[in-house]
């Protein structure tokens, strides 16, 4: 029972959301702070973005990496681990696949830049969320909390931004507040952010939700200071390029769990990823016939820059 809460470790987590979140009433304090918060735009230069189902980590002495975020966040939780004592910190974006792992991964991520670092702790830091009327955000936040209650490692919740604490109504319609998160790695400070620049291969990572691709997957070698996609294989998609023809509203309603809170720019997503399925649909052939990752190097204007 590794996980802590003002230095009390949790025995266990309540059967709801709203429960456990008036149990611990500080949170809203913080999440205040949080959502309140303004709203950074961050452009490509340093920036190592994570997207669903994606996490990546380094630490302060990285010289290509300043800032790891993500963002598109709706019933999804964006999930920021760091130790205290070696400034090594990860972000991962879940969405209900592959949490226990993703979690356990980014953990162990974390420690491996911390080795060697004899102070400080871990700590993790949770956004993203709303009160859905399929609560499928609440379901998520208590499958987080219930992972991180048993796994080995102690832990320490210092941020619970999510569902009830991240929903604000808009004509009686709820929306998260915060749809995007991000790491300083230099400074340690986490913010509210946007992103001009997702990085590359964007149809391709996209098209493994959509494909059975449950696996959350480390995109970052911080040894190499290297991107890194893959490899990954997919099952051909047989409605691909039906699916790719759909009006916007058709993809907004049916392909989203929560269609009117999805910001601007979902349907060319989700179109760009089956158009990719239609046209690729073996990447083993056509993006990872080298058997290896597709890597890339960050340049100085911030552009990723395909080594292999």
């Amino acid at each position: 029972m590794p996980l802590f809460i003002n230095d009390v470790k949790v025995e266990k987590i309540p059967s709801s959301i709203s429960k456990f979140l008036s149990q611990q009433s500080h949170f809203e304090e913080s999440a205040k702070v949080l959502c309140n918060g303004d709203t950074r735009v961050v452009g490509p230069e340093g920036l190592l973005y994570v997207g669903q189902r994606e996490f990546g980590g380094t630490t302060s002495s990285d010289d290509v990496i300043q800032v790891i975020g993500s963002e598109d966040a709706t019933t999804c939780h964006l999930v920021i681990i760091k130790h205290t004592g070696s400034g090594g910190a990860c972000v991962g974006h879940f969405d209900g696949c592959g949490t226990s792992q993703g979690l356990k991964d980014m953990i162990h991520l974390v420690q491996n830049l911390s080795h060697g670092t004899s102070q400080g702790r871990l700590e993790i830091h949770l956004a993203g969320g709303f009160k859905d009327d399929r609560k499928l955000s609440a379901a998520l936040s208590l499958e987080i909390l219930n992972c991180l209650r048993i796994i080995p490692e102690d832990i320490h919740l210092m941020t619970a931004c999510i569902t009830d604490l991240n929903t604000t109504m808009k004509n009686g319609v709820p929306f998260p507040i915060i749809y995007g998160i991000a790491i300083n790695i230099k400074t340690g400070e986490i913010f509210k952010a946007k992103f001009t620049d997702k990085g590359p291969d964007q149809p391709l990572r996209s098209a493994r939700h959509f494909t059975g691709g449950e696996q959350m997957l480390n995109i970052y070698d911080h040894v190499n200071r290297n991107l890194t996609i893959g490899p990954f294989s997919y099952d051909p998609h047989p409605r691909a390029n039906q699916y790719a023809q759909l009006p916007n509203h058709v993809i907004r309603k049916h392909l989203s769990t929560s269609p009117e809170q999805e910001p601007a720019g979902f349907e060319d997503t989700v179109r760009a990823a089956f158009l990719h399925l239609r046209d690729y649909p073996d990447p083993m052939k056509s993006h990872f016939a080298h058997k290896g990752p597709r890597r890339y190097k960050k340049e100085r204007n911030g552009d990723w820059t395909l080594i292999n």
